[in-house]
C-alpha cells in the first residue's frame, strides 16, 4: 500500500501544474543628501535626492520627511512626475507615465541654521505603485461635467459634446442646432426650421416633449431636462 501511494504521490508532482509568482518589489535605498552648502555666514542650503529601484512600472510614490533644524525649501521633481503637495512634509509624486528601474523622481532643497549641529532631512517611503486612473469621458461625477477629452467643461459643453443633441432645447435656455452646436435662439430657428427634426431619444431620467416652431414650416423641436440624481457618476 505505502509503494502504490509513493507511486501515486510521485505522478502527482510530476502532472500536477508548476505555479510560480513573483512577487513586485521596490526600494528607496537610492535617498541620499548632498553636502551641505552655505548661503551666508549663518545659513545653509542642502541638496537631497529621492532614488528609487523597482521590477515593475510605478507612476505613484508617497512618502514622510523625518526633519530636525532644517525646512524644506523647494522641491525640484525630474522628467515627467509631478509634485501633488507643494512644500508639505507629506510628499506625494505622480507621473503620466509608467517607470522602472532605477529613476530620480525629485530633488529636495532644504536650508537651515549653520550653528545648529544637530540636522536632519529624512525620507520614510510610504508607497511605490502603478496606480490605474480612469478618465471621466462624458460623465457627471459629484455634479461636475466632464467632456469628450476627460476635462471638467460647462453643462452646455458637456451637452453639445457628448449628447448628440440635433434642433434640441436643453433646460429651457441651451439650443442646439441641426450640426448638433449650441447657439443663439435666433440661430437656432433658422437652422431647424426648414424641415422636421425627430429629436434623439433621452437617456434614463430624463424629460423631454415636444414644440412646435410657430414659422409656417412645423418643425419638432425636444425639450430636454435633466433629473438630478445622487449617483456618484453618470455615464453617458
Amino acid at each position: 500500500m505505502k509503494k502504490v501511494l509513493g507511486i501515486f504521490l510521485v505522478l502527482a508532482t510530476i502532472i500536477m501544474p508548476y505555479y510560480h509568482v513573483e512577487a513586485k518589489s521596490y526600494n528607496f535605498g537610492g535617498y541620499y543628501c548632498d553636502k551641505k552648502q552655505a548661503i551666508d555666514d549663518k545659513t545653509f542650503y542642502m541638496t537631497c535626492h529621492i532614488v528609487v529601484s523597482t521590477d515593475f512600472n510605478v507612476n505613484h510614490i508617497e512618502g514622510n520627511l523625518i526633519l530636525k533644524n532644517v525646512t524644506l525649501n523647494d522641491i525640484r521633481t525630474n522628467n515627467d512626475w509631478v509634485n501633488n503637495n507643494g512644500t508639505s512634509s507629506h510628499v506625494d509624486f505622480t507621473s503620466k507615465s509608467g517607470h522602472i528601474g532605477a529613476f530620480t523622481v525629485a530633488d529636495l532643497v532644504f536650508t537651515g541654521n549653520l550653528a545648529d549641529t544637530e540636522c536632519e532631512a529624512s525620507f520614510e517611503p510610504i508607497i511605490a505603485e502603478e496606480k490605474v486612473t480612469t478618465n471621466p469621458t462624458c460623465s457627471i461625477v459629484d455634479g461636475e461635467f466632464y467632456g469628450k477629452n476627460g476635462t471638467k467643461v460647462t453643462d452646455e459643453k458637456y451637452y453639445e459634446e457628448c449628447c448628440n443633441y440635433v434642433c434640441t432645447v436643453v433646460d429651457n435656455k441651451y439650443y442646439f442646432n441641426n450640426e448638433g452646436k449650441s447657439v443663439d435662439y435666433d440661430s437656432f430657428l433658422k437652422s431647424c426650421s426648414s424641415e422636421e427634426y425627430i429629436p434623439v431619444s433621452p437617456q434614463t431620467g430624463i424629460d423631454y416633449g415636444y414644440i412646435i416652431l410657430p414659422l409656417g414650416i412645423l418643425s419638432i423641436i425636444g425639450i430636454i431636462r435633466f433629473t438630478k440624481k445622487n449617483s456618484k457618476i453618470y455615464k453617458i
